[in-house]
């Protein structure tokens, strides 16, 4: 079920109010929970655990012009917060906090799960969330893991990977200048990519078919070349690609001829118009734009925007085994309202050997740090940095590049 609000924008005002709430009730043992902690795409409500009598809970907010109560009975207490988004405040006492937290971290189906497998075990001897794993030997689950009940029994195995990092990211892939609809110069990006100590830049304007974005001419792509090569120059050994988003037409094809494609170090391919087609007509758009030889990455698969658009409707397993028969990178769209392909499929795709490349879709420097997002989606469906092609470093995103290719010309 969709929230009414995206995880990024309510993500600063989740960390504030669990200190606002602290700090009312006199530092009080106070967490945030919920689908907060499970980097759910959308948010509905911001949910705490709180170690405070129900009654306390009313009479301190009632002075708190912020929140309206909406709700209450007699597992928690519910409040609209200035107008906007809904508070819900799981009450306990100090010895139950720690089994109140770990249940409402979790899915009502991890929840069950758990009870199932281990019914009788006492929450009261444990010392926090981490404790609880430790006293039942099995591996910890992250809030961000608690979606079903198979994640507990590979906790039981040990078999949980240890998942990508915001950190891990070395490389920015897919990335708009002011060429087409970002607002950056391609000097700027690079300096501010180097700032955050990356290792390379790849610039992926907008295509010819996106007149409405400044898509690249062909003159245009020309100039922009020669401008990378100058920039590469100047910045070694930081290094900037050459890259288009490349729109996926009507028909499959994409909107350059082949010397054109010939030209970039990578395309990536998307759509990014026309997304009310039915299935069948879609499938055999993307099918065809995976199979060209030139395409390295698929872009934002299903054109979906979080809270306004659905998508397209496409059959993942079909794409996602189309991808891996044409040695074709799936990307994880980082922006916050895209967040596609969903974190859902990631298990799928790694099954097939098919690599997902986590990628800002920046249109300016500050979106540099949509990949973020991009990791914690990627986190609940257990990438790890060595299947994420923007954690590769520059010799070995060099590498990959020129073996791609290679094998690409060969199938």
């Amino acid at each position: 079920q969709q929230g009414n609000y995206l995880f990024a924008s309510v993500e600063t005002l989740g960390s504030e109010l669990t200190a606002y709430l602290q700090n009312i009730f006199s530092n009080k043992k106070i967490s945030i929970t919920g689908e907060f902690i499970r980097h759910a795409e959308t948010i509905a409500v911001l949910e705490f655990v709180i170690p405070v009598s129900p009654d306390k809970i009313i009479n301190t907010l009632d002075k708190q012009q912020e929140f309206e109560l909406l709700e209450q009975n007699d597992d928690y207490i519910l409040y609209g917060y200035d107008e906007k988004i809904k508070v819900k405040l799981f009450f306990t006492d100090d010895k139950s906090v720690n089994e109140k937290l770990f249940f409402t971290s979790g899915t009502p189906e991890f929840k069950e799960s758990f009870v199932k497998e281990f019914p009788k075990f006492d929450f009261e001897k444990v010392d926090d969330d981490q404790d609880i794993f430790k006293k039942l030997n099995i591996q910890y689950i992250p809030g961000f893991l608690r979606e079903n009940g198979e994640i507990i029994k590979q906790a039981a195995r040990f078999s949980i990977p240890h998942v990508i990092m915001p950190a891990d990211i070395k490389g920015l892939i897919h990335c708009h200048s002011n060429w087409s609809d970002g607002s950056n110069t391609l000097e700027q990006l690079a300096d501010a990519a180097i700032d955050s100590h990356l290792e390379y830049l790849v610039i992926s304007d907008h295509s010819k078919a996106a007149d409405y974005a400044k898509g690249l001419s062909e003159e245009k792509i020309k100039a922009q070349h020669e401008l990378v090569n100058e920039l590469n120059e100047k910045y070694k050994p930081f290094k900037i690609f050459k890259s288009i988003e490349s729109d996926i037409l009507n028909d499959g094809s994409l909107d350059y001829s082949n010397s054109i494609l010939s030209s970039f170090d990578m395309v990536i391919a998307s759509v990014h118009s026309n997304l009310k087609m039915s299935e069948e007509k879609a499938m055999r758009r993307l099918l065809k734009a995976i199979e060209n030889p030139f395409t390295i990455i698929l872009g934002h698969m299903t054109g979906r925007l979080l809270l306004s658009r659905k998508g397209f409707p496409v059959d993942h397993k079909q794409i996602i085994d189309a991808c891996a028969a044409n040695d074709v990178v799936i990307e994880l769209n980082a922006h916050p309202r895209r967040l596609d392909m969903r974190w859902q499929w990631i298990e799928y795709a790694l099954n097939k050997n098919v690599m997902i490349s986590i990628n800002p879709d920046a249109h300016s420097i500050e979106e540099f740090n949509n990949t973020r997002y991009g990791v914690l989606s990627a986190q609940k469906g257990m990438l790890t940095k060595k299947n994420n092609l923007s954690s590769f470093s520059l010799p070995e995103f060099e590498k990959f590049l020129k073996e791609i290719k290679k094998r690409k010309t060969s199938l």
